[in-house]
């Protein structure tokens, strides 16, 4: 696929997104002009931008920002090393991939807000406890795709490998590793999504900043603008975390998307 065509798909990947994001604007607007939902409950974009801006100039969103976002992306990379880790364990040690694929099948399911409590207990309050739940609930998918992408290396590429008698560490690094990264990097993306709810909810729940904290705060304040503000700003996040995997991905499997004619 030439650059000039995958420039092309890209910019038009990019108009769909802000069509989409025009019409469920006008959508909401035009609920709230026509007073579907009481106004108390359903403010009109101008109110929410106003509610933005002030907590902006305030000082309070920023901090809140930084602190969520930071904590996000750090748990995400720490999930996807481990889970990338274990995924590699599983692929050398078929023993192993069969004695952890139960403890994967129990733990995976478990919601971050039932795992708050019992961290709580075990950690207390800080940066041990966000790390601990957005690892634990963020680290399945590497994990998983990662093992399926191991698995599933063409029998050909391993046929290349044993022809240039690569060892057992060779093979992984030259030959699988490489060929499994763009559905690790699925898992990863699909991942990014988790890491962000995952800190949301803690903070919510056992926190006393970010941007879960001033949710829940606003919230209980019935201050309806300032909800709806927040909430918007963390579906901007997961759009920002989505935009830097997948620029990450981009520089390591750009032979793929290329060869797949799939934007970053």
């Amino acid at each position: 696929m030439s650059a000039g065509s995958l420039t092309s798909f890209s910019a038009l990947h990019r108009l769909n997104a802000v069509v989409s994001f025009l019409v469920i604007a006008a959508v909401w607007q035009l609920v709230a002009i026509t007073g579907l939902v009481p106004a108390k409950y359903f403010p009109d974009i101008p109110a929410i931008a106003s509610a933005f801006w002030s907590m902006l100039a305030s000082g309070e969103l920023p901090g809140a920002e930084l602190r969520t976002l930071t904590r996000a992306l750090t748990g995400l990379a720490g999930a996807s090393i481990l889970g990338i880790g274990l995924a590699v364990l599983s692929d050398l040690s078929p023993v192993f991939r069969r004695g952890f694929a139960p403890v994967a099948t129990l733990v995976q399911p478990i919601p971050p807000a039932a795992l708050v409590p019992m961290a709580v207990f075990m950690l207390g309050l800080g940066p041990r406890l966000y790390a601990f739940i957005i690892i634990l609930v963020t680290v399945w998918p590497p994990y998983i795709n990662g093992v399926a992408a191991l698995a599933g290396v063409p029998g050909e590429q391993i046929r290349s490998g044993q022809m240039m008698a690569l060892g057992r560490w060779q093979m992984l690094w030259q030959i699988k590793l490489p060929a499994a990264l763009p559905e690790i990097f699925a898992g990863i993306r699909y991942a990014s999504t988790i890491s962000l709810i995952a800190v949301v909810v803690a903070e919510m729940l056992a926190g006393h900043d970010g941007l879960g904290f001033l949710l829940i705060r606003k919230a209980f304040a019935i201050r309806i603008p300032e909800v709806y503000a927040l909430m918007f700003v963390c579906a901007l996040n997961g759009i920002l975390m989505n935009g830097i995997i997948g620029l990450l991905r981009w520089q390591l499997t750009g032979w793929h998307m290329r060869m797949t004619e799939q934007p970053a």
